[in-house]
C-alpha cells in the first residue's frame, strides 16, 4: 500500500512538472514572437528608429517654465498628451489607460478650463477611469 502512494505521488510530481514546462514554452514562444521584429546595435542596444516608435507624437516640446501645477493654456490635443508625458508622467498613464472617448472628454475639460491645472485633469481622469 505505501508503494502505490509512493508511485501515484511521484507520477503526480512529474505530471505537474511536465504541466509547467509546457506552459513555460508556451511563453517564451509568445515572448520570441514579440520580439521576433526588434534590431540590436553592436552594443545590444536597441537600435535607433526602434526608440522612436511609440504611441505619442514626440514633435511638441514645452520649453518653457512650469508654474506649479498649472497646464499651459491653448495646447492642441497631440500637444497636451506630450506635455503630459513630458513633465507628469504619472498621470499620463493613467491617461493613456482611457479609451479615445474619454481622452477627449479629458482634453475638452482641459481646452475650456479659464485656468487649466494639472489637479483638475488627475480628477478628471481618474473619475473616468473608476466608470
Amino acid at each position: 500500500m505505501g508503494r502505490l502512494i509512493v508511485r501515484t505521488f511521484i507520477a503526480g510530481l512529474m505530471f505537474a512538472v511536465m504541466t509547467a514546462r509546457a506552459a513555460d514554452d508556451a511563453y517564451m514562444e509568445m515572448l520570441e514572437a514579440e520580439t521576433a521584429d526588434l534590431k540590436l546595435d553592436q552594443s545590444g542596444q536597441l537600435k535607433e528608429e526602434e526608440k522612436n516608435r511609440g504611441p505619442t507624437n514626440k514633435a511638441f516640446e514645452w520649453n518653457g517654465e512650469l508654474q506649479g501645477e498649472n497646464i499651459p493654456k491653448d495646447l492642441g490635443k497631440e500637444q497636451f498628451e506630450a506635455f503630459l508625458q513630458k513633465n507628469f508622467y504619472g498621470t499620463y498613464m493613467f491617461f493613456n489607460r482611457l479609451n479615445t472617448t474619454d481622452k477627449n472628454t479629458i482634453y475638452y475639460r482641459y481646452s475650456q478650463a479659464a485656468k487649466p491645472d494639472l489637479e483638475n485633469v488627475r480628477q478628471n481622469v481618474m473619475a473616468l477611469l473608476k466608470q
